[in-house]
């Protein structure tokens, strides 16, 4: 590593062993901030069921939505493992819960609930 006039180092020494240790500190140079055309922001609340859920942090590759006249229905498309949690976390946010049912267990979010 090449020296610098702008590298300082400090010398501390080992209570155990006696060896000097060189310490070097370096603070980077702040990157300049590019600014870029401003886009228009999503409207908020989200109106449909697939911004909600990705406004709530769900990964919508991860599962088939499917809209009902009552509910709508969420089901996984494979096995989560530890991806389960927070997507039930996500959905229970939007007023749903998992339904167990083996093969086709799935969450269900009444659409009465997503209303308000």
């Amino acid at each position: 590593m090449g020296e610098r006039e702008d590298t300082k180092v400090t010398w501390i020494t080992c209570p155990e062993c006696g060896a000097r240790i060189g310490i070097i500190l370096s603070v980077g140079r702040a990157a300049p901030i590019a600014e870029g055309p401003l886009k228009e922001p999503s409207p908020w609340p989200p109106s449909g069921i697939n911004e909600r859920l990705v406004s709530a942090g769900v990964d919508l590759s991860l599962v088939d939505v499917e809209e009902g006249e009552e509910v709508v229905v969420i089901r996984p498309k494979r096995f989560l493992g530890d991806l389960w949690g927070p997507v039930n976390e996500a959905v229970r946010t939007l007023g749903g819960g998992w339904i167990r049912e083996g093969r086709e267990s799935r969450w269900e979010i009444r659409k009465e609930g997503l209303m308000g």
